[in-house]
């Protein structure tokens, strides 16, 4: 603990030159010379502000709900060809196919 309280303390001393003196810039340097103006400063008054209830809003009425049944819609029968069944020949012999897997 106290190696890192030495090194601290020789750090800071070391570092103590660099942040005395900022090198001739920034506030110490422009508070010399004549060509730093400060700005001026604009005082306004404060808003005046009044206190009302909220605006009344006033909303649609809703749509009219109408409970009914749904719309029944008679289409005629659909017109087919006539379907003449083909003959088939009457053959009683069966072909099978079997492959072992």
């Amino acid at each position: 603990m106290l190696k890192k309280l030495i090194v601290a303390a020789a750090g800071l001393a070391l570092a103590a030159p660099v942040f005395a003196h900022d090198g001739g810039h920034g506030w110490g340097h422009e508070r010399h010379f004549r060509h730093f103006h400060p700005r001026y400063v604009v005082v306004m008054p404060p808003p005046r502000v009044f206190y009302a209830p909220p605006a009344l809003v006033v909303y649609a009425p809703p749509a009219p709900v109408v409970y009914a049944p749904p719309p029944v819609v008679y289409r005629p029968a659909p017109v087919y060809a006539p379907v003449y069944s083909a003959p088939v020949p009457a053959s009683g012999v069966s072909i099978r196919l079997h492959f072992p897997l």
